[in-house]
């Protein structure tokens, strides 16, 4: 068990003036801890930490180390996208052409949804991030969940692509037919996850783009909702590619303010001589107390930390 003790004065004059006008520095320190397994009110086991004091202030505050109440984070904290995390499954029927499908995304596509923005943009390749299904399988097959935080650039939206090429039939074979289910884009932060996109909110914009392309061929979004690839079926010989690319994501940092302590006692309450927090989550956290003795001359107030460890 480590303590340690700092000591700050607040007053509209210089610290001495403090006594002078009979504010006394708090005498509170904290003497120890104890953890204890008990049921919240939830009816979940979680971990009681029943902190011990001496001494006593008129204003007692309290920092847990957990996020919203982080000493650390005191003059504010910001939120971070620590993953970008995507799926998705696929199936592949007919045909046997080889390596229609790419998956791809870019940071510097404009947003307008033509062939000649699309060959202007950027795009890097992803496909092998994920498991693709083969030719015939009877079942859908998901791709894995996959990061993709590291294509996100500072200040620009990402966008989320399907490339579907289909090569003159004759030569190399006969256009596979892809279908795209279960699309799932999702930000994960300290608070948790958050799902940014399913394939039906992914605002998903079809390009088609040859000499000659079939009614009802290369990139169509189905009644399910799945999208489907796949090349002509009278115009064999026709070189055509089809894009299904989603809306912009902004991906961005998340300004929360500072975080801030729980108030366990104000000057009218009674001395308080422990008090006890519950804990959902093993780990080592910095809690602090924050006691103070106030009057309309100021206040002055010490600061308790120590670190709590739960197994």
């Amino acid at each position: 068990m480590r303590f340690k003790y700092i000591v700050s004065a607040l007053c509209l004059a210089i610290f001495a003036s403090c006594d002078k006008e009979g504010i006394s520095e708090p005498d509170f320190n904290v003497t120890g801890y104890k953890v204890t397994a008990v049921v919240d009110s939830s009816g979940n086991t979680v971990n009681q930490v029943t902190f011990s004091f001496s001494g006593d202030a008129a204003i007692i505050s309290f920092y847990p180390g957990i996020l919203g109440n982080d000493y650390a984070y005191r003059e504010g904290r910001i939120l971070d996208v620590k993953a970008l995390l995507s799926s998705f499954s696929t199936t592949l029927n007919n045909g046997t052409q080889e390596d229609q499908l790419s998956v791809m995304v870019s940071s510097d596509f404009n947003g307008t949804y033509d062939i000649a923005s699309i060959r202007a943009a950027t795009w890097t390749d992803i496909t092998s991030y994920y498991t693709l299904n083969t030719r015939g399988a009877s079942a859908s097959l998901p791709s894995g969940t996959k990061d993709i935080r590291e294509f996100v650039v500072d200040g620009k939206p990402l966008y989320y692509a399907y490339r579907y090429i289909c090569k003159p039939q004759a030569e190399n074979g006969a256009n596979s037919t892809w279908r795209i289910r279960a699309f799932s884009l999702e930000s994960q932060t300290d608070l948790g996850t958050t799902s940014l996109a399913t394939l039906t909110t992914a605002d998903w914009n079809l390009i088609n783009e040859g000499e000659i392309v079939d009614p009802n061929r290369g990139a169509v979004i189905e009644s399910s909702g799945a999208i489907r690839f796949n090349g002509n079926h009278k115009n064999k010989e026709v070189h055509t590619e089809s894009w299904a690319i989603s809306k912009g994501f902004e991906i961005t940092k998340t300004d929360m303010g500072p975080d801030r302590p729980l108030a366990i006692k104000s000057a009218i309450n009674p001395h308080l001589g422990s008090y006890s927090f519950n804990y959902a989550t093993p780990g080592t956290y910095k809690v602090v107390f924050i006691a103070s003795n106030a009057s309309h001359e100021g206040q002055l107030r010490v600061v308790r930390e120590i670190d709590v460890t739960i197994p």
